[in-house]
């Protein structure tokens, strides 16, 4: 399976067993770890714009990864990282994912973009 692929099936796997990107309960989790693995690799293959993409796929909280990814393995520009905090603030807004909106405005505080 391609790389791009397996990027798309572990966020599916992780979205179902109930981890979110800013849970820091999955930092040990193997899945995580391979998730991070893939993100770099993809991030190295096509680079900020094409990983990037996955912005538009908010299915499985794909494009919520992404954007974590883009800021903690990308060297994005100004444009990219106002992009990716962009997808992190409406998550961090949505009013019927109380828990993960927490977790998002819990995140953005202790990295300083709030």
């Amino acid at each position: 399976m391609n790389t791009g692929i397996s990027f798309l099936f572990l966020c599916r796997k992780m979205y179902f067993d109930g981890y979110t990107p800013s849970n820091e309960r999955i930092y040990t989790n193997a899945n995580y770890i391979s998730l991070c693995s893939l993100a770099r690799e993809l991030i190295s293959q096509r680079g900020n714009e094409g990983f990037a993409l996955y912005f538009k796929e908010n299915q499985y909280l794909i494009d919520l990864w992404a954007a974590h990814f883009i800021l903690e393995f990308g060297h994005p520009n100004a444009c990219m990282k106002a992009q990716a905090l962009e997808v992190i603030n409406r998550y961090a807004h949505m009013p019927y994912k109380v828990k993960l909106a927490q977790e998002e405005k819990d995140w953005l505080r202790e990295h300083g973009y709030v």
